[in-house]
């Protein structure tokens, strides 16, 4: 995994969060001592508008991970902010604007479902997808790359180095969602991937989060 800096992106990044008065949350975990990551389809999407001249040019799928905060302060913080999740993250809603997805670091889905140690780099090899791994750190501006930029820039997806595999139907559904979206090439091992694990529910409930008005026809539902 390299370290980089990619100040337009980071520049755009940072624009859109200090914009939003959601980030008094923010604000507040880091006078708890907290460091805060934002990570994957904002910074993949904003990657794309800078070199590639895709895309909105403001990003809008905000994933972000806290870490260095107990849970006791996680819940004090945002309990005002949003609504807590199943899967104990809170979704921030903002008005007129993408909804938030804020989680302590620590209780990463995928770290919970392989028990790997909690580190960063961890967490984004659990994002299986590379194009989704990368983290920008929001105290030092320095971004995490898993791989993702070579693969934004190649316009292709596959399978992060290392990859910590979990929820095989829903990654399934991601990386057959970013090829129908994005354009996006699956390396034929994805496409492998795909074809043995997708299923018609996860693809119907990613498909929900990224096209929120999508109309399900009854022969698929029913199935």
């Amino acid at each position: 995994m390299k370290q980089l800096r990619l100040n337009p992106v980071r520049d755009t990044v940072f624009a859109a969060i200090n914009s939003d008065p959601r980030v008094a949350a923010l604000q507040e975990f880091f006078e708890r001592g907290a460091h805060i990551y934002v990570l994957a389809g904002a910074l993949r999407d904003a990657i794309a508008s800078e070199y590639l001249g895709q895309h909105d040019s403001t990003p809008r799928d905000f994933d972000i991970a806290v870490a260095n905060v107990p849970r006791e302060v996680f819940d004090e913080v945002l309990q005002s902010f949003g609504k807590r999740n199943r899967h104990g993250g809170y979704v921030l809603g903002g008005k007129g604007a993408p909804s938030w997805d804020v989680w302590r670091l620590e209780e990463s889905i995928g770290l919970k479902k392989t028990g790997a140690d909690c580190s960063l780099a961890n967490v984004l090899r659990t994002f299986n997808l590379d194009c989704n791994a990368i983290a920008l750190d929001l105290s030092t501006g320095l971004f995490l790359d898993a791989g993702a930029v070579e693969a934004i820039r190649n316009r292709r997806v596959g399978f992060v180095e290392n990859v910590l595999h979990h929820s095989h139907e829903t990654f399934a559904a991601k990386a057959l969602l970013l090829d129908l979206r994005l354009n996006y090439q699956l390396t034929g091992e994805l496409q492998s991937f795909a074809t043995r694990h997708l299923d018609n529910t996860s693809l119907l409930h990613e498909a929900k989060k990224v096209f929120p008005s999508l109309a399900i026809l009854p022969a698929i539902a029913e199935s």
